[in-house]
């Protein structure tokens, strides 16, 4: 049966001759091109690719440092300003909240150059992060709740795009080469940061004499380095000539071969006078000739393979991110030490992405592989959590097994994404790849602290040193649950994969070489003017073996579920933000 829906998913993706002579009057061509020539298209050297790299990974360091800080003092910040668990949940989740929706108009600012562009965008946000920050270290001064909350909304309202444009910008340049490498680096530099951050947040906070504060502080300054890296980026891109001085793009980094969308071949020749019509075989072009406009009716076309990647995010990656954030509290309560240790111990979770993530990168990069890993990456996920929450093994073993998921899971997922989806749309799919990390991310934080005031807050004062030790019993089958459905999805992906894709996401460094060359093989014979209908369908099968290709008819369902649990995120958040005013349970 899986089979089937899966052959059916398929059938809807890709062209056929029945279906041709009655496709849709509102075809994806006609929503994202525009009538007109080609758009400039630029190439570039490995020393511009170079350039672009480092300033993309120093962009978000500040944002990662701050996160990090924040969960690391969770003790901390809620004694100084007197509140509790769910409380300081919907401290964090507020940033994630506001990023349920952000990374997509991130992913659009990226892949829409006509418009604000890249460089304009992460300048933009840059300068919002640091003002967030500002706030964020002003509140934890002054132990004011209301002012961090306030920093942390602004600061959330550029924290997601930002990382989002990083993943974007990058995944546009290197798409077809080094990207699990890139990838690898990236996750790596994040891991580092936010083990530095772990690793000195209590020393700092010792060495000023215990203010909680100068943390916070670091981060702020690292984010206002931020802004100089988006400064140096806007003049390497203007000195370049890829850019004017006021940072509008000239064009958008293409490789060997352009992607071409299908569309009705008879209905198009009588309202585009640039499709041309070989009288002698009755064939004409499969495709037009336009320049790439992004549209919102763009998302009714996304594959089905890549809607894949968000349900993960929804799961696997929530799980991932809302540990790694309660980590240090968890092992300060359930192994009864002090917050110092566990500290150091909860920095074990990123200690391994800094060395396996690039290696990870470098490997699956040569060999593929990338659902194979994924999958034993929710199996280590599973372990860890088994590990933490039901045996006494000292928590670092937990926290490095933890942290072989935090490498492998991310690696495999955002490589992935960006192969799932043409070039012109790699911001579009991080950016959905991020709004459902955060749509996870939202809810599991808030359930989290909710869950633990239920266990504290029992009306019993005697135990509550008992209670400290099993506050996370509930959060810990939460965490396993959706790491065993975490598991089961990714079987249904390595399925999809196989049948429509025929393995693109499992094929190693020569496979992918050879179906690009068949890609690049086809674009020469249309550049040849050898653009009949042959040749036409088979650079179109040949960019769906490479997952660039689009829906054949747009669909609301995958929007539809997406839009559904993104408010569900919103709906638990006030919900329980509201509720000290209609429920005395503090």
């Amino acid at each position: 049966m899986t089979l089937n829906i899966i052959t059916n998913l398929h059938a809807n993706s890709m062209p056929d001759e029945s279906r041709k002579s009655s496709i849709e009057p509102d075809s994806i061509l006609e929503s994202v091109y525009q009538n007109g020539e080609e758009g400039v298209v630029i190439t570039s050297s490995w020393k511009m690719k170079l350039l672009i790299l480092l300033c993309m990974l120093s962009l978000p360091v500040g944002c990662h440092y701050l996160e990090a800080t924040i969960g690391t003092l969770k003790t901390t910040l809620k004694h100084a300003m007197n509140i509790n668990n769910t409380q300081f949940s919907i401290l964090l989740s507020v940033v994630t909240l506001v990023n349920t929706v952000l990374p997509l108009l991130a992913g659009v600012f990226i892949d829409d150059i006509s418009n604000l562009g890249s460089i304009r965008a992460t300048n933009l946000v840059s300068w919002v992060i640091l003002l967030g920050s500002l706030l964020v270290s002003i509140g934890s001064s002054q132990n004011s709740y209301p002012c961090m909350m306030t920093g942390q909304i602004i600061y959330g309202l550029g924290g997601g795009m930002i990382v989002t444009m990083q993943e974007g910008i990058l995944s546009r340049w290197f798409r077809d080469k080094e990207l699990t490498i890139v990838i690898g680096i990236m996750l790596c530099l994040a891991r580092l940061t936010k083990w530095a951050a772990k690793m000195v947040a209590y020393p700092i906070l010792n060495a000023t004499n215990g203010s909680h504060a100068w943390p916070i502080h670091v981060a702020t300054f690292l984010c206002a380095a931020g802004v100089v890296v988006n400064a140096i980026y806007w003049i390497v891109m203007w000195k370049k000539g890829y850019a004017t001085l006021s940072g509008r793009e000239m064009g958008k980094y293409q490789g060997n071969y352009r992607n071409r969308f299908y569309t009705d071949q008879y209905r198009v020749d009588e309202k585009s006078s640039s499709c041309k019509k070989e009288d002698n075989n009755h064939n004409s072009s499969l495709f037009l000739r336009r320049s790439f406009k992004w549209t919102w009716s763009v998302l009714l076309y996304l594959p089905s393979t890549f809607w894949m990647v968000p349900w993960i995010q929804l799961t696997m990656s929530s799980v991932l991110s809302s540990f790694d954030d309660v980590a240090t509290e968890y092992v300060e309560f359930r192994y009864n030490t002090t917050s110092v240790v566990a500290g150091y111990q909860s920095s074990l979770t990123q200690v391994v992405p800094i060395v396996i993530a690039p290696i990870t990168g470098m490997i699956v990069h040569r060999y593929g592989k990338r659902l194979t890993s994924l999958f034993f990456a929710t199996l280590v996920l599973i372990t860890s959590m088994i590990l933490l929450a039901y045996t006494w093994v000292t928590p670092a073993v937990g926290m490095i097994i933890f942290s072989f998921a935090l490498a492998l899971g991310p690696v495999s997922i955002l490589s992935s994404t960006s192969l799932l989806l043409p070039y012109e749309l790699a911001g579009t799919g991080m950016g959905l790849h991020k709004c459902a990390n955060n749509i996870g991310t939202t809810a599991v934080s808030i359930l989290v602290g909710y869950i633990q005031d239920l266990t504290y807050h029992d009306g019993n004062s005697h135990d509550d040193k008992v209670d400290l030790q099993k506050e996370y019993n509930g959060v810990m089958v939460l965490y396993l649950s959706m790491a065993g459905l975490s598991t089961i999805i990714v079987c249904l992906f390595w399925l999809m994969d196989r049948k429509i894709l025929s393995g693109w996401l499992q094929a190693d460094q020569n496979e992918r070489d050879r179906r690009l060359r068949l890609v690049e093989a086809n674009e020469k014979k249309l550049q040849a003017h050898q653009e009949t209908k042959e040749v036409s369908m088979e650079k179109l099968k040949a960019l769906n073996m490479i997952g660039s290709t689009l829906r054949f008819k747009k669909t609301y369902a995958y929007t539809g579920f997406f839009c559904f649990w993104l408010l569900v995120s919103w709906v638990i958040f006030f919900t329980f933000a509201l509720m000290p005013v209609y429920r005395n349970y503090i």
